[in-house]
């Protein structure tokens, strides 16, 4: 009981004022300032991250944007657009319908040239002019113009490769009367190879060669597009391959389908000839093409009697090459 007295009479003086101010202000106070220390470094924290994650947010959408205005421009330039035509028709695009004054701020593109621009854009259908209150502002043209324009120009494709064969027929009629019988082009890397290959296209009906390694190994895709207009125009290919030809098969490349009547081939061993270059014989062209292990060229001949010749040379060693 004395105990207990004791123990109350203690816990009453601490509530007393003067004893609380006395012993338990000074802690509560340093409880006080702890709690803010805390919550002022949880705020500068906070905000900190805050500020980061703005700063991350920022840098995503711009690079967003700025892989949407690369396509976009890239699309326009395959309508024809130049830069500054493509950089107007982005402005509109992004910032809405704007006069002359307002486009020519936003695209960095003096005024002069801008009204030159605007007129022939206008003229294309890319833009539309729209008289608001006594002024025009333009705005940029919608999907629907965008693929009306496009299936214009795939038109105008067309159109060019239906006349490209008579086109082929002018130019080369004109260039006998002004060229001697004999001619000898070069090409280098990887577009020049792809050149000579569209080139076998002009055969007439039959083409022969030897087959060095798989071409695709070096055109890729291209190889595709140019087997695709082959069996197209319904021509025919005769070649020999040797050793060379069946290790690049081993090498991951594309395999395409052949159809079946096109093409025609035979093996002929690494020791009665090694074929260690592409080799194509059609109408007066003898075409040589090498790119493996080396530089990559090529060399055109154009000449009939060498083209019969190598034409002669190539039907001795078909009889000799297998079937397989």
């Amino acid at each position: 009981m004395t105990y207990l007295y004791m123990y109350l009479e203690d816990f009453d003086r601490k509530l007393h004022p003067a004893t609380f101010f006395r012993l338990e202000f000074p802690l509560l106070l340093f409880y006080t300032n702890f709690v803010q220390i805390l919550s002022r470094q949880f705020l500068s924290s906070f905000w900190t991250i805050f500020r980061i994650y703005l700063i991350i947010k920022s840098a995503f959408c711009k690079s967003v944007v700025q892989k949407m205005n690369k396509i976009i421009t890239e699309f326009l330039s395959n309508l024809g657009l130049d830069t500054e035509e493509s950089a107007i028709y982005s402005t509109l695009l992004e910032k809405g319908p704007q006069t002359v004054l307002e486009i020519s701020r936003n695209s960095g593109i003096d005024r002069t040239g801008v009204y030159r621009l605007l007129e022939k854009l206008h003229q294309a259908g890319i833009i539309e002019e729209i008289v608001d209150e006594n002024r025009k502002i333009y705005s940029a043209a919608d999907i629907n113009t965008l693929e009306f324009l496009v299936k214009e120009r795939e038109n105008q494709i067309r159109r060019l490769h239906e006349s490209l064969p008579f086109i082929d027929k002018i130019i080369s009629s004109r260039k006998s009367t002004h060229q001697p019988g004999t001619k000898v082009l070069f090409y280098r890397g990887k577009d020049g190879i792809r050149q000579q290959v569209w080139n076998t296209l002009r055969a007439d009906k039959v083409c022969l060669g030897y087959t060095y390694r798989k071409l695709g190994e070096l055109i890729g895709d291209y190889y595709i597009k140019w087997l695709d207009e082959w069996v197209e125009r319904k021509l025919t290919f005769r070649d020999i391959y040797s050793d060379d030809f069946l290790k690049s098969q081993k090498v991951q490349t594309i395999h395409p389908h052949i159809p079946e009547g096109f093409f025609q081939s035979r093996y002929i061993s690494f020791d009665i000839l090694n074929v260690n270059h592409q080799y194509d014989i059609y109408n007066d062209v003898v075409s040589i093409y090498n790119w493996h292990e080396g530089e990559i060229f090529g060399v055109e001949i154009y000449n009939q009697k060498i083209a019969d010749l190598q034409r002669q040379m190539f039907e001795i060693v078909w009889k000799i090459a297998e079937e397989k």
